[in-house]
């Protein structure tokens, strides 16, 4: 991952931390859309991240789930599941299917920031 993709990850992934802090010390409804925001801007930079290495190897992700799927089988990220269970309740809270609390929808954020801090940076 070249330089200015590695940059753009951290300022995406710093992002949604600093929107969950702020959401932390005030829970009004903007705060709450910043966070909503940082993790829909995170959960993309992951996917397409993951699709130019899973490609690079030759493997072919034409969605998000297959994207975290190949990666998993080489051994890119952990918890495949979780970042499948994230990348669906992510999609179901902004498309509103099944209603998702603002509470869940926090938890959630917790939960990919928790995931995008363990995966470890592949080298160029």
């Amino acid at each position: 991952m070249g330089s200015e993709k590695k940059n753009r990850r951290h300022k995406v992934v710093t992002h949604l931390g600093e929107a969950l802090k702020r959401y932390d010390a005030d829970s009004s409804e903007l705060n709450f859309l910043t966070v909503c925001k940082a993790l829909e801007n995170l959960m993309e930079q992951e996917w397409r991240d993951l699709k130019r290495s899973v490609e690079g190897e030759g493997l072919e992700a034409n969605s998000p789930r297959s994207a975290f799927r190949q990666a998993a089988k080489l051994g890119l990220i952990e918890e495949p599941e979780a970042w499948l269970d994230a990348l669906e309740a992510r999609n179901n809270s902004v498309h509103d299917y099944f209603g998702i609390t603002e509470k869940e929808y926090i938890d959630l954020a917790r939960t990919v920031l928790g995931l995008a801090l363990k995966k470890p940076l592949p080298d160029d």
